[in-house]
């Protein structure tokens, strides 16, 4: 989605596509000025945004505190009411993906970064170490309701990745489009090119164990595409049904309450995984 803004006419987006600012406290504190030079030199006239997945939360946190768990700024306002009274005619999109396949992916995420031992699993690294926030981030309808007391409805768009971006894509993005108030009779040529696949599991061993050099070398084509097409699973990186169990209990108590936020069917959402 956020290539399909860049590539708008109508829009002028920075080159970080996430800037995190408001999304952790280290960053806060380097002030407005850091934030808006991000923005310097943009066109004011049109569409100006970011994309930061940390703002779907309700306190800001501190990212590099000692401990393991997590721990927040009460002295600043919620995110959303640090948003909105900095930019208060701001809108906000934002796609959820469903939660179980969506800290699955956070969890390969993390061990890709060398920030997770293999052998702990993926529940008990979320147990372990919240503050990688490997299940905070799923709690969806849990701040999506803190959002909606500070964004008027009609400033707030919510997609569904597997219906709406997977399933109908021409779609989504003109839907993206005309909440943001662009020309919808733009078509990006590129719509169907894959932009950012899934890791592999190879992917994920080599960058946990390897050196740099090896690590650039597999970002590399061809080699890149042949690590992707014969997946290695190393049985100690491997997500166990126990562990989808877990997510899947977690999140599951959720859905009605999310759906009833939303106004959207979550069926699409199966809660389990897949291979």
């Amino acid at each position: 989605m956020w290539r399909m803004l860049q590539l708008h006419p109508g829009t002028d987006l920075p080159r970080e596509k996430e800037i995190h600012y408001f999304g952790g406290v280290e960053k806060y504190r380097k002030g407005k000025e850091w934030y808006y030079n991000h923005f310097a030199g943009l066109d004011s006239s049109k569409v100006i945004g970011e994309a930061s997945t940390t703002y779907l939360y309700d306190n800001v946190p501190f990212w590099y505190n000692p401990s393991s768990s997590i721990e927040v700024d009460r002295s600043l306002p919620m995110i959303p009411e640090l948003i909105t009274n900095e930019l208060p005619n701001i809108k906000i999109l934002a796609i959820l993906r469903d939660p179980v396949w969506r800290a699955v992916s956070a969890y390969k995420h993390n061990m890709k970064a060398g920030r997770i031992v293999p052998r702990l699993g993926l529940r008990e690294t979320a147990i372990r170490y919240p503050k990688m926030r490997i299940l905070e981030y799923g709690y969806y309808a849990r701040y999506l309701k803190l959002w909606k007391e500070f964004v008027h409805p009609q400033r707030m768009l919510i997609l569904i990745f597997e219906e709406d971006v997977v399933k109908s894509p021409e779609k989504a993005v003109r839907c993206a489009y005309d909440f943001l108030g662009l020309d919808t009779d733009f078509q990006p040529e590129v719509l169907h090119e894959p932009v950012h696949k899934s890791i592999s599991w190879t992917h994920v061993a080599i960058n946990y164990y390897a050196g740099p050099l090896i690590k650039k070398l597999t970002h590399r084509r061809p080699l890149y595409c042949v690590l992707t097409m014969f997946d290695i699973f190393l049985k100690p990186f491997l997500i166990k049904q126990k562990d989808i169990e877990f997510l899947r209990s977690t999140y599951l108590p959720e859905k009605a309450e999310l759906e009833t936020l939303i106004g959207r069917n979550l069926d699409c959402w199966n809660y389990g995984y897949r291979h």
